[in-house]
This record gives C-alpha cells, structure tokens and sequence, in this order.
C-alpha cells in the first residue's frame, strides 16, 4: 500500500494555517462523488481542500482495503504524508464509517466532521454480497435504482452505472464486507467535535433513521434531511447539498 500510487484532487490554495477539508467517497465509488463540490470548495480562503481516491478505486492503484480500519490507517497515513492536520472529514456512506473511526482515533487531528448519508451501522444484503460476487453485472444494472431517488435523471443513472463498471467487482465486494462488518455504535459518544449530518428522505440504503441516530448519539451534533433525494444527494440535489455544506463550514 505504502508504494502505491494514490490519486487526490487539491484547492487552488494551500495554507498550513487553515482547516482541511478532506472528502471520502463510499464504497465503489471515486473522487467524482464530489464533482459539484469541487468547484465552490476549491477557492475558498478560509479553507485547504482535498478530494482522495481511496486505494484501488478511481485513479489510485492498490488493491483496495479488507475493512474500515485499514481504510482509516490508509488515511492516516496519506494526511501524515501530506501533513493534513485540523481537519475537517467529508465522508460520505462508507466514507462516513472511516470519518467516524478516524475522528475516535485521532480527535487531536480533527476539526469537525460532515456524515452524508451514512450510519454507525452500515449492513449490506447477502443478496447484494452474492451478486456482486457472482453476477456484477447484473448488480450494476439493478444498483442506480436503488441508490438514486426515483426522480433522478437518467444521465445521473448511466453514470452511476459506468462508474461501478469501471472499478473491480473485488474491490465493490470488499468494500461492501467492509461496510457490513462496520459498527460504532458504542464509540459514538466520544466524537467531540461539530458534527453536521446530512440524510436523504428517499433514501433506502441509509435510511433517516440512520441519521437520527448518529444526531441523537453524537452531542455536539445537527441534522440536516434533504427531500426527494437518495443516498448520493451530493449529486441528486447539489444546490440544497452546497448550501448546507457551506453555511456549516462558514459557521462558527
């Protein structure tokens, strides 16, 4: 893993003086779950930016992670790397579960932390495990319809849809073992920091009362459902996201 090459996308401006906001996409998935944020992040003045592609997805290389606690030391390794620290964690789904550990683990590195679509328990369906296994095809026809709101166009599908095409049936199925086996549930307490979660109302594989959840058990926590949207509101709803995200990250 050490000797791999990773892949991250940076802000237009580094100062070792500000918060850095580093974005985590979910299982399978790439640094392009942040597409519409990259744009009103990538300047910003008061704030560092860093988008990663984690272990063999996207344009990293490497053959993935086994689970969420090797996925966490893989970042901390890269932010010791790159000497991120006062970090504020974007992590979305399973990105979620690694932003949750990483924040137990090392609190002294993290500023506050944003949970899009994600839960202290992160169950996945046999169903789900075998297809992935044995028909991945199939699994990545059936896939957007259960991860985008009904009302989701259908260009966002067929991207989502090519995007699980282009990365390895291994690495979706370990991402998802690793997401199965996931449980925080008895360290939520010990996130201190300003937390913002945010949920969809349409979405089936984190439901709102994952959310909810994490709100009731994280102290220093808010909660934010944005209506008709599934578990990639970033890109289903990217207005009503953007303006969520920001007005947590402007406030004090």
């Amino acid at each position: 893993m050490q000797n791999s090459k990773i892949h991250y996308l940076r802000g237009d401006n580094f100062n070792k003086d500000h918060p850095t906001i580093l974005m985590i996409h979910g299982a399978g998935q790439t640094s392009k779950t942040w597409e519409y944020q990259f744009e009103i992040l990538r300047g910003q003045p008061k704030f560092n930016m860093i988008i990663v592609d984690l272990p063999g997805h996207g344009s990293s290389l490497g053959p993935g992670c086994r689970s969420i606690n090797e996925y966490k030391n893989f970042l901390k390794n890269f932010c010791d790397e790159l000497d991120l620290k006062n970090l504020i964690l974007v992590g979305h789904s399973m990105g979620g579960g690694i932003a949750q550990v990483y924040a137990v683990d090392y609190p002294e590195s993290v500023n506050s932390l944003i949970l899009v679509a994600t839960g202290a328990r992160l169950r996945v369906a046999k169903e789900t495990l075998n297809l992935v296994k044995n028909d991945y095809d199939k699994f990545c026809e059936i896939a957007p319809s259960r991860a985008l709101a009904s009302s989701s166009s259908d260009e966002l599908k067929e991207e989502f849809r090519n995007g699980l095409l282009n990365t390895t049936p291994e690495v979706v199925y370990h991402d998802f073992i690793a997401c199965d086996e996931f449980d925080t549930v008895d360290e939520l307490e010990e996130i201190l920091v300003r937390t913002l979660i945010i949920s969809g109302d349409q979405d089936i594989l984190t439901p709102v009362k994952y959310g909810e959840y994490l709100h009731e058990k994280i102290k220093n926590s808010m909660l934010h459902v944005i209506k008709d949207a599934g578990h990639f509101m970033m890109k289903e709803k990217p207005h009503e996201f953007n303006k969520v995200l920001m007005n947590f990250l402007e406030s004090p």
